[in-house]
């Protein structure tokens, strides 16, 4: 049975792991015990000293109480060596030691405690000579005691570093296999299956890959193999139809492309039924549309090689208008459909596919050929592609019909706001000032000044003529001629000096030269405005002082005037009855500008049409 690269690897692993848990663990063990030998050393160590205190205390007989606790201790602290058990540390503290850990050192502990007994009764007597005697043979087998101690300490740690190079070897062991595993299990393999995935990346799909084992990557490379297979089996598939398709599309780009070219619908829709009995290789085709309300199918082009005929209806509700009509393209046999244009070409196969266009159904797309030749899905898909392009052309036909009405419609309803503009602006003031002219005639007569009489007909008549001229250039569709040589600064002057003359109301003008840069278009507007203010002054106003302003502010040129009439409420004054107001706001709004009506009853009024300056 074969081992899984997941199950080598995990030994491997686990080996490695139970080596440094092993390593640690020893380290842990034998420097516990290195520490417990180093007390113990320093332990033997200080029994020597003990009995260097405890001569130097019983020949000094300094303190017996201070000798008691050093004999005490130094007996404490040896059988705590010899056989285990507590003492007392350097700083006092009770500590826990163990027994000598083999027989020949207890053998010399011994030796230390029979010479003890010799030299404690020493002590305790206060004999000189046995002191001295005594005292160098124990100094000299604690001496051995702690040579013993450190020879045994220092096997530990030679021990130690045996087993710190064995577990050094071990591990360098486990890495060289672990990277001999890893090459030659891993990493080769999955190089190997690299390769071929490359080679099934750049299309090469013939060659298979490489079977690698039957462990975790062997099933990879099985997988990568099957996927392979699969893919070339797509490949191919998908390029046959990658061809096929392209093949349709390009037929029904070029027939599209001669039905979207067409604007008018009739032709059109001619032009759809013939080019999709030609597609498809049909028999008939017939194009209907959704008329009407409540909705019935029209058939309003068909082909029946080369025969057209229209006019064929029915309602939408039939089952299979209703299933075109909600966005399916239908293969069925043509006896089989309640249509008097399919029942004609009866029996055969028809395809029938929708004309929609954003999502909205606008009619639908028939062929019919003979019983022999079924429609395939391709075809099919085909069609409805071609049913998509008459369905835009058809909307866009549409859309070009609707707009040149409204283009028609909005035409007459710009002359008609162009003529009511010119006769308003010309032929309205021109009456308001011959009647003006005519009571001034009707006073002069009345008090016998002839000569003056005479002056004031005069005007009348010089307006009538200049009244019946523009009416006339109103009528054959003509703005009023902008004199030549003037300009708008002289053209404004000349309202103003007009407004003068007429109302005798004194007038303050100022005029900026860099707000009258404007188009000409502009400039007729801003006359007509300003002309048109004017009058209104002078017909409602009753005004004593009319202050005629043109500023620049920005991008903006700004023209102002200004009374201190009678002013009036703009919320309380019907449209109907104020046509000059709606004609300057009309005039301002056409040429991008805006216009400001400020005013109030017995507080003036204020009017500012502003337009934006050309960059």
């Amino acid at each position: 049975m074969p081992v899984s690269l997941r199950a080598k690897l995990g030994l491997l692993f686990l080996a490695f792991v139970a080596l440094v848990l092993v390593s640690v663990g020893a380290t842990l063990w034998v420097t516990e015990l290195q520490a417990t030998d180093a007390l113990v050393i320093n332990l033997a160590g200080r029994q020597r000293m003990l009995t260097q205190k405890m001569t130097w205390l019983a020949l000094a007989r300094a303190d017996d109480s201070e000798l008691a606790n050093s004999i005490q201790l130094f007996e404490r602290t040896l059988r705590a060596l010899r056989e285990g058990g507590d003492t007392l540390d350097a700083a006092g503290r009770v500590i826990v030691l163990p027994a000598a850990p083999d027989p020949e050192l207890r053998a010399q502990l011994d030796i230390v405690e029979n010479t003890w007994v010799v030299f404690r009764a020493a002590l305790l007597s206060a004999d000189l000579a046995a002191m001295e005697k005594t005292a160098p043979q124990i100094l000299s087998q604690l001496d051995v005691v702690v040579s013993a101690f450190e020879t045994r300490a220092q096997t530990k740690v030679t021990r130690l570093q045996f087993i710190q190079l064995l577990s050094l070897a071990s591990a360098l062991l486990l890495l060289t296999i672990g990277y001999r595993l890893t090459k030659t299990q891993v990493v080769e393999r999955l190089a190997r299956l690299d390769t071929a995935a490359q080679t099934i990346a750049a299309g090469q799909l013939a060659s298979p890959v490489p079977a690698t084992g039957r462990d975790e990557i062997g099933v990879l490379a099985h997988a990568l193999d099957a996927m392979r297979v699969q893919v070339a089996a797509a490949h191919d598939q998908l390029e046959t139809r990658v061809i096929q398709r392209t093949r349709e599309l390009d037929a029904a780009f070029e027939l599209s492309q001669a039905i979207v070219a067409e604007l008018d619908l009739d032709t059109l829709l001619d032009s759809v039924s013939v080019h999709a009995r030609s597609l498809t290789r049909a028999r008939a085709a017939s194009v209907c549309l959704l008329e009407g309300a409540p909705s019935v199918l029209v058939q309003k082009a068909s082909s029946d090689h080369g025969n057209l005929s229209r006019e064929l209806r029915q309602t939408p509700t039939r089952p299979l208008a209703r299933q075109v009509l909600n966005g399916e393209t239908i293969l069925q046999d043509a006896g089989c459909a309640a249509c008097a244009f399919l029942q004609t070409h009866a029996p055969g196969n028809c395809a029938v596919a929708p004309l929609r266009s954003g999502g909205k159904t606008l009619g639908a797309l028939c062929v019919v050929r003979d019983t022999a030749e079924p429609f395939s899905v391709e075809e099919a898909r085909a069609l409805t592609l071609l049913a998509n392009a008459a369905a835009v052309a058809i909307a866009n036909a549409r859309l070009v019909e609707s707009g040149t009405l409204q283009a028609e419609q909005n035409a007459t309803l710009a002359e008609r706001e162009r003529l009511a503009a010119e006769l308003h602006d010309n032929l309205a003031q021109t009456l308001s000032f011959l009647n003006l002219k005519t009571e001034n005639a009707q006073a002069l007569l009345v008090e016998g000044h002839a000569a003056e009489t005479v002056t004031e007909l005069e005007r009348v008549r010089e307006a009538i003529t200049a009244a019946f001229t523009q009416v006339r250039a109103a009528l054959v569709g003509l703005r009023e001629p902008s004199v030549n040589g003037q300009d708008l600064a002289q053209r404004l002057t000349e309202c103003v000096n007009e407004f003068q003359h007429d109302a005798q109301v004194p007038v303050e003008s100022h005029l900026e030269a860099s707000a009258l840069v404007l188009t000409p278009l502009v400039q007729t507007q801003v006359v007509h405005v300003v002309r048109e203010a004017l009058a209104n002054t002078r017909r409602h106003a009753h005004a004593q002082h009319v202050r005629v302003c043109a500023a620049r502010l920005n991008q903006v040129a700004a023209f102002i005037i200004e009374d201190d009439g009678c002013g009036f409420d703009p919320k309380t004054i019907a449209s109907e009855h104020h046509l000059g107001l709606a004609v300057m706001r009309m005039r301002v709004e056409r040429c991008g500008g805006q216009l400001e009506i400020t005013s109030k009853p017995g507080a003036g009024t204020r009017i500012c049409a502003r337009f934006p300056l050309p960059s």
